[in-house]
């Protein structure tokens, strides 16, 4: 590998058959020359890669890689190799006598073992092999004196091997999700450890020795069995995070103020009941989570916690919030969910910093005003609460971006929220308000608006001016029209209008520019008879029309060339016609539950067709059976091959009709038919007299087959043959068509 006039490494290939060009995923790294190779779906190493000089790192992560090759060997310079989600259920032992190797990474693969020749990697300073199917690793790991990290997470592991306790220059230790019960204890002779991972295995309680990793400064034991906090843990002084959610534990030590540099302490998901004093001796601590407890009551000298950023202690059992969190001054995360609130201190103004308040399923009956003066908000959750009015000093949230009201009680559209021009993201879905205000337009920063169940009848212009709305959900709502101003939202992606009462689909949909999504689910709504030919104007992707009255898909849907998906499920739809075999870019296809007898004859066109569902129809041509695949070639051969044995059929019962009828049979059968009377008078003529009449016959019957289209079939004809009392050439048909169908099987 040389650099050409522009400073670009150029390749030289020793394979001259066929040569890869490698150029464009070369890239340095300071010094270091690197190939990403990350990502192109290979199933194997590309043996040109193999050619290169003075390579140091190998990326070929995220693809269907089963085996390394033996030539892995000749990249002696290689520092770095990631074969990282690919489908390997071994490692070439060549791969462990890389000299230069100091990172290595096998993980997302389908390994069961590790080989004991993972020693020879002297310089081995990094292994990651989590996510595969290890149930233990080499004793002879604990040879590779330079390992810095071991990432063993998501494995099988039941134990480790006493040697790891000599890894004295290990930093980081990952056995998350596995299936330890206990950690070796000579894990813990490894002093200079500074992040362990635990969580996600079984374990409830830690060897003694673990206080002496002093040098400890994460320790994550989320998601085990543990009852109470080992008491060795709170003589690890430089310890910065503690992690214990997901636990048993119903109560904390006073210990626990022994932590002093401690800034993450999480204790979700567990059993406590009540929290001790001492818990706010940690001054230095940032983050506590105690949601998903027990908790009555959050420690009135909380305010000592001056440093804490966020306070996570939603789903509890809280009544009322003390004053002195109002002085916990640097706040920025605040979730006080699913807990008895009806109110907030007075001086709860004084979080200036908040910027993420989540109070949602209490029991507030008014939005306090001293939320409203909390000048950086930008999140504010307030669902499922009882309000029913917002005041009017809520306009002074100047940095207000995502605001959910829903599940409330508001009768009235809140009319102060207009006066928030910074919002981006509004939910006010499930309330009952039956008016939109014209001020909603002053909401100019709108992306997404969800105004769901609710009782407006009516989509008010103004709501058209918000031009970079991108989602809106008006389903279950009273809405029968929309005005033609729609077409103005042209930021509009998604759209829902299920659950509605319209007479009929809103034309003016269509108009909607780049619209991707539309929603039309009528359930529990007025359901529509048809769609409008304007779809073929539509922009949409994914158009989901279930639970209405449509009997077909209009002819112009053809028109509709971005559509990928769509859904029709629970309709009256009995035929389909030939244009929807045009939509070549559709994927998905759903029509359950409808009343289709037979699909277009040139189904299989829609080449890129990957999920087809037809179930609960009364399909003929094909039948259900041959559509459960879902393959559209095989449908489209097995339709064409039926309507050429229709055909064939058909003609076969027009040449024996020639003989079992007389002139006044005929005369009598065409009127059945609905033959105009100039046409029937047309048959005698061309074919007049006695002997002319097998020719008038057959000539009648062709003209029916004709006039009636594709309801024109062998079924129909021996239906009508009955009701006007042929039955004898009817029963002779019927065995006709019988016949024919044995032949075919």
């Amino acid at each position: 590998m040389e650099l050409d006039n522009c400073g670009r490494y150029q390749l030289k290939s020793t394979n001259t058959e066929n040569p890869l060009n490698l150029q464009s995923y070369l890239f340095s790294q300071g010094t270091k020359v690197c190939l990403g190779l990350k990502e192109l779906s290979l199933t194997k190493v590309p043996e040109e890669v193999f050619d290169l000089e003075n390579i140091s790192f190998l990326l070929l992560s995220n693809n269907n890689i089963t085996d390394i090759p033996d030539n892995v060997s000749q990249l002696e310079i290689l520092e770095g190799l990631n074969l990282s989600c690919n489908g390997l259920k071994t490692i070439n032992r060549l791969v462990y006598h890389l000299p230069k190797l100091q990172l290595l990474d096998v993980s997302n693969n389908e390994l069961e073992a590790i080989s004991s020749e993972i020693c020879g990697l002297v310089m081995l300073s990094q292994l990651f092999a989590n996510g595969n199917r290890l149930s233990s690793v080499p004793s002879t790991l604990g040879h590779i004196k330079d390992l810095t990290v071991l990432g063993l997470n998501e494995n099988r592991l039941k134990n480790l091997p006493n040697s790891l306790g000599s890894l004295s220059k290990l930093k980081i230790l990952g056995l998350e999700r596995n299936e330890f019960e206990f950690l070796n204890p000579e894990i813990c002779r490894i002093e200079g450890l500074q992040r362990l991972g635990l969580s996600g295995n079984h374990m409830t309680n830690l060897p003694h020795e673990i206080q002496n990793l002093t040098r400890l400064e994460q320790l994550l034991l989320d998601d085990n069995e543990f009852e109470f906090i080992p008491v060795q843990l709170f003589w690890i002084e430089e310890l910065r995070e503690l992690a214990m959610s997901g636990n048993r534990l119903s109560a904390v030590q006073s210990e626990i103020g022994n932590l002093k540099k401690l800034k993450i302490l999480g204790l979700n998901n567990n059993l406590l009941k009540d929290l001790p004093a001492e818990l706010c001796l940690l001054k230095e601590l940032e983050i506590l989570g105690l949601e998903n407890n027990h908790l009555q009551h959050i420690p009135e000298n909380i305010a000592e916690l001056f440093q804490l950023k966020e306070l996570y202690i939603g789903s509890n059992n809280i009544s009322e919030i003390p004053e002195g969190l109002s002085w916990c001054s640097n706040l920025e995360v605040l979730s006080l969910f699913g807990n008895s609130l009806t109110g907030v201190p007075i001086e709860f103004g004084n979080l200036k910093k908040l910027h993420t308040l989540v109070f949602s399923d209490n029991k507030l009956e008014e939005l306090p005003k001293a939320i409203s003066v909390l000048e950086n908000l930008n999140i504010l959750a307030l669902d499922g609460n009882r309000m029913s009015a917002v005041p009017t000093e809520f306009g002074h949230l100047s940095k207000l971006r995502h605001l959910s009201l829903r599940k409330n009680q508001f009768e009235k559209f809140p009319l102060s929220v207009c006066k928030v021009s910074t919002l981006e993201i509004f939910d006010v879905a499930h309330n009952s308000f039956a008016d939109i205000p014209p001020e909603i337009a002053e909401l100019h920063s709108l992306t997404v608006l969800n105004l769901s169940c609710n009782h407006v009848g009516n989509f008010p212009p103004e709501l058209c001016a918000l031009v970079h709305l991108k989602s809106l959900d008006m389903s279950g709502n009273m809405l029968e029209e929309l005005p033609e101003e729609v077409s103005l939202l042209t930021s509009l992606t998604n759209l829902d209008l299920s659950e509605n009462k319209f007479f009929e689909f809103p034309k003016s949909v269509c108009a909607i520019p780049n619209l991707v999504k539309l929603r039309f689910d009528q359930s529990s709504g007025s359901q529509v008879p048809s769609l409008p030919d304007e779809m073929e104007f539509s922009s949409v992707f994914e158009l989901i029309v279930s639970n209405n009255t449509l009997r077909t898909l209009p002819n112009t849907i053809s028109g509709m060339r971005n559509l990928v998906s769509l859904v029709a499920d629970h309709n009256e739809i009995n035929s389909l016609p030939e244009t929807v075999c045009e939509i070549r870019k559709l994927h998905v296809l759903h029509l359950n539950d409808n009343k289709l007898t037979s699909l277009p004859e040139n189904f299989d066109q829609l080449i890129n067709l990957t999920d087809l569902r037809l179930h609960n129809n009364p399909l003929k041509t094909p039948p259900i059976d041959v559509c459960v695949s879902g393959v559209p070639q095989p449908i489209g051969r097995f339709i064409r091959r039926a309507l050429e044995r229709e055909e064939l059929l058909l003609n076969m019962m027009f040449e024996r009709m020639k003989c079992d009828l007389n002139k006044n049979e005929l005369r009598y059968l065409m009127k059945k038919f609905h033959f105009p009377e100039e046409k029937m008078m047309e048959f005698e003529q061309i074919h007049p007299g006695k002997e002319n009449l097998p020719e008038r016959i057959y000539s009648a019957m062709l003209f029916w087959k004709e006039f009636k289209g594709e309801e024109a079939t062998a079924e129909e004809l021996l239906r009508i043959l009955h009701i006007v009392g042929h039955d004898e050439l009817a029963q002779s048909l019927r065995l006709m068509k019988i016949y024919a169908q044995r032949l075919r099987f």
